[in-house]
């Protein structure tokens, strides 16, 4: 998830809470995914009783991240 404007600390401790941090570390063999930014904003502006449910709805629409160096590996494998 891009963090966006109009973000509160205080949303950010909650999703910290559930696990969420920043990705700092470099050459990262996790896996992400990427939340739509029009669900961020749903999250952004819903009421802390529906953040739960908010949270769940984004994390469904998100989508496999390409893993990083994936393209720069098939550029190098032979017949590419």
């Amino acid at each position: 998830m891009t963090v966006q404007a109009g973000m509160s600390d205080e949303l950010w401790r909650w999703l910290t809470d559930r696990g969420w941090r920043q990705a700092t570390v470099r050459n990262d063999r996790r896996r992400y995914r990427d939340v739509p930014a029009s669900e961020v904003t749903r999250l952004i502006d819903a009421a802390p009783e529906f953040r739960g449910q908010v949270l769940r709805e984004a994390t469904d629409a998100a989508t496999l991240r390409p893993e990083a160096g994936a393209a720069a590996r098939r550029e190098r494998e032979p017949g590419a």
